[in-house]
């Protein structure tokens, strides 16, 4: 895969297909920022689609070319800064609606996993947010120490400092909640 820079520049004299690269290659990213911010999926994801649309639009004023993922990251703060402002009706996705009940595991066995995910995301929440956007972006998202130093703009044993103290702070978390 080419370099950012590469892209970024192609993309800077019009190349379209060079910018969709780019996108492809800072999505996951951009929503993992947007949604540790948010906790809304869906308005994370509408975040994101309009924080692509601004860089795209002032894609010619980036003077260095190797810093478009700490210049997206900051759009997608400055767009979830804006989704927070006004008040919003929490809402929820079509694919809640068309569940159908699967032969797989039971009511039970599904509310003791929701539960147990619910307390994992509650945890990540409860995170400082150096930590918990290195956690989402390594646990949630995928992506590798590398990636994740490359785009929080810090060395990798910076991100490997950050993810074991996440996992400290988690796992006191959750003990804790089970003695309650």
């Amino acid at each position: 895969m080419e370099e950012m820079a590469t892209l970024v520049v192609k993309a800077q004299e019009g190349d379209l297909s060079a910018y969709s690269a780019m996108v492809q290659r800072c999505q996951g990213m951009a929503l993992a920022t947007a949604y540790s911010r948010l906790r809304d999926r869906h308005l994370a994801e509408d975040v994101v689609q309009e924080a692509f649309v601004r860089a795209y639009r002032d894609l010619p004023d980036l003077r260095t070319a190797a810093a478009f993922p700490g210049w997206l990251k900051r759009i997608v703060f400055k767009y979830c800064d804006r989704a927070t402002r006004g008040k919003r009706l929490k809402t929820i996705g079509l694919e809640f609606a068309a569940e159908v009940r699967s032969p797989g595991p039971g009511p039970d066995d599904e509310l003791v996993s929701k539960e147990l995910k619910g307390r994992v995301l509650d945890a990540i929440q409860a995170l400082p947010s150096t930590q918990r956007t290195a956690t989402q972006l390594f646990y949630v998202d995928g992506y590798s120490q590398k990636e994740v130093a490359e785009f929080m703009k810090v060395p990798v044993t910076t991100v490997k400092k950050r993810l074991y103290a996440a996992r400290q702070r988690m796992r006191a978390s959750m003990s804790y909640r089970e003695e309650e």
